[in-house]
């Protein structure tokens, strides 16, 4: 009886495992493991945190930006004379459009504190502070420190804004709500948002940065 069918079928059979074998191996090797630690660290580093950013430039950068900022009752009295080249000179904006933004400070006396606002005499202007509806991106654009071409993701960008807005809600509104009354006098800084094509300087919105009273 002849062998060599079945030595035939064992060398095949030999040659099939050693590959199978041989393929297995070059799979294992081209698949990295990577370690759990490291591949968070990874998904941490792409994370931006808003808070810390807003946090590390708030007391430099964003302070020296609104004190550098126009006195509203001159930055009113600029409108009056020209509007265009008022924005022109003091707007931020993100592109080309009909809002700008714009960093104000000033001094005036109460006039009234509302459920969610407190309205200033400055000169012959009333100026309204927002302490409830402390939102949109005022804050952030005003500053101009921000551009939007620095983040690849919108939504980081918006968080700044947000941040921003938290700070104040939480940091500024709440001891300036509880102390301040009619007939103090109010040291403010802050940020505006006007529409040229539909300008109106009646009681200017100011989203504020900071509030400082005097009695």
């Amino acid at each position: 009886m002849s062998t060599k069918p079945t030595e035939a079928m064992n060398n095949k059979a030999i040659k099939y495992g050693i590959g199978v074998v041989a393929l297995a191996l070059v799979g294992y090797n081209s698949i990295y493991i990577q370690p759990l630690d490291q591949k968070l660290a990874e998904n941490q580093q792409t994370v931006f945190n808003a808070k810390a950013y807003v946090d590390g430039i708030w007391n430099q950068d964003l302070a020296k930006a609104y004190q550098d900022c126009s006195d509203i009752s001159q930055l009113i009295d600029s409108f009056n004379q020209d509007v265009n080249s008022t924005f022109e000179k003091n707007s931020h904006a993100l592109g080309i459009g009909n809002i700008g933004y714009f960093r104000v400070k000033g001094e005036g006396i109460v006039s009234a504190v509302n459920e969610n606002n407190v309205l200033l005499q400055v000169g012959s202007s009333r100026i309204e502070i927002e302490t409830e509806f402390i939102f949109g991106n005022a804050l952030r654009d005003a500053s101009g420190l921000v551009k939007i071409n620095d983040y690849e993701d919108t939504a980081d960008f918006n968080s700044i804004s947000e941040a921003m807005n938290d700070r104040i809600r939480q940091e500024v509104i709440p001891s300036f709500r509880s102390k301040v009354k009619e007939g103090d006098s109010v040291k403010f800084e802050g940020a505006i948002e006007l529409n040229k094509v539909h300008l109106n300087l009646d009681q200017l919105e100011v989203i504020p940065f900071t509030l400082q009273i005097s009695s």
